[in-house]
């Protein structure tokens, strides 16, 4: 032999051990006769297509019982029988289309909403209606557009963080300083200081 090459060597010893190698047969074959199923893409397509004809058959057969109920009239009887808790029971009464267009109307979504201030409030002075407001703290960022006032209500227990042009309750927060705030509403003015 002459100068054989790693690969033609290792090529000769796996066709010695292919031919010395004996396949014995796992399985007689009686049985594997006697047993033999095979499921292919025609035989889905078929048991698909059973299936979509009988859904079609049960939609025609609802839409038959469907259409003769409509077909049939109805009867009331005569004489309803009520309760008497019930016959002088009253219905609530539905607004109109005009009240639930109104109502869209006033509320815009692209503007924060303001509650109205109610007459009472609009009655008594500033002063007396920021008495119950008491001004907690102050912060800024590096100017001082950026700053906002953090104003507590005593009566609620609620604090409100609000920027200069924002409004509480109907006043609006005018300017904000270092150590103070002031408030306004109409044509009066009142500070709260820290």
């Amino acid at each position: 032999m002459p100068n054989e090459s790693a690969e033609e060597k290792l090529l000769k010893m796996m066709k010695r051990s292919a031919s010395s190698v004996a396949v014995k047969p796992s399985q007689p074959a009686a049985l594997k006769n006697k047993f033999k199923f095979s499921f292919n893409i025609n035989v889905l397509n078929i048991f698909l297509f059973i299936g979509i004809v009988i859904c079609a058959l049960g939609l025609v057969l609802e839409l038959c019982s469907g259409s003769s109920l409509l077909k049939s009239p109805v009867r009331f009887p005569r004489e309803a029988k009520t309760d008497a808790s019930i016959s002088g029971a009253s219905l609530p009464s539905v607004p109109s289309a005009d009240y639930y267009l109104q109502k869209i109307n006033e509320r815009n979504i692209f503007k924060p909403y303001v509650a109205k201030v109610s007459k009472s409030a609009a009655a008594e002075g500033l002063s007396q209606q920021m008495s119950k407001y008491k001004l907690v703290g102050i912060a800024w960022l590096d100017l001082p557009e950026s700053a906002s006032v953090m104003v507590k209500d005593s009566l609620k227990n609620k604090i409100f963080f609000l920027k200069a042009g924002e409004e509480l309750d109907g006043i609006t927060v005018k300017t904000i300083y270092t150590d103070r705030a002031v408030f306004s509403r109409d044509n009066e003015e009142t500070t709260i200081k820290l």
